[in-house]
């Protein structure tokens, strides 16, 4: 691909990055299984982590061996670099994006810096030409992002996947994204009650 493919969407002037100031606290409950971050995988392109060298508590799951997590320890004067969902549809499953959690810890704070870097929420985000037979469908980032971004605030069900537009997959959010589009107005603020019938299965 051209190396100016992605500039439309991920170019400084419409990209929706932002960076993120986070502080965990010692945990001092007596639930051993207590996580600070319970398992996700990081729904935009990618993430560029900063983060303390005292405390080792990001871990990511092992795809080879799924019960299994694997500590991941930062480097001094080093970034921990994640793809992200759309990096995994992007590449048509070239790139995976990694499951990974973050641990309490009794008596050692931690700090972390995640910079997420995203697209703009208008790119239609599908498996590039270049690599095959394409595994997904077409996604919205302002779409995939809306829903994310409401089921932090509320109970909308299952968490929207990238597995809902892999081909085949007969998802609802196929057909809700398209309505979505018809309506909405990314030039205003997020409101989640005025986006509600548009985010919800009944709207499909």
């Amino acid at each position: 691909m051209p190396a100016e493919h992605f500039a439309p969407v991920l170019d400084r002037a419409v990209h929706t990055s932002y960076l993120r100031l986070n502080f965990y606290a010692p945990y001092a409950g007596d639930d051993p299984t207590q996580l600070a971050i319970s398992p996700h995988k990081d729904a935009g392109f990618l993430t560029v982590l900063a983060q303390d060298t005292g405390c080792h508590s990001l871990q990511v799951r092992d795809r080879a061996r799924p019960s299994e997590w694997v500590t991941v320890v930062p480097e001094h004067d080093a970034f921990t670099i994640n793809t992200g969902d759309m990096a995994q549809m992007y590449s048509n499953n070239r790139y995976k994006a990694p499951e990974h959690r973050v641990l309490t810890h009794p008596d050692t704070p931690r700090h972390s810096a995640p910079f997420f870097y995203n697209p703009a929420y208008t790119s239609a985000v599908a498996p590039l030409p270049s690599l095959g037979a394409p595994q997904y469908d077409e996604l919205y980032w302002g779409y995939f992002r809306a829903q994310r971004f409401a089921g932090d605030f509320a109970d909308y069900g299952t968490e929207i996947q990238i597995s809902d537009f892999a081909k085949g997959s007969g998802s609802w959010h196929l057909a809700n994204q398209a309505r979505f589009l018809e309506r909405v107005d990314f030039g205003r603020p997020f409101d989640i009650e005025a986006m509600r019938p548009l985010l919800s299965r009944e709207a499909s």
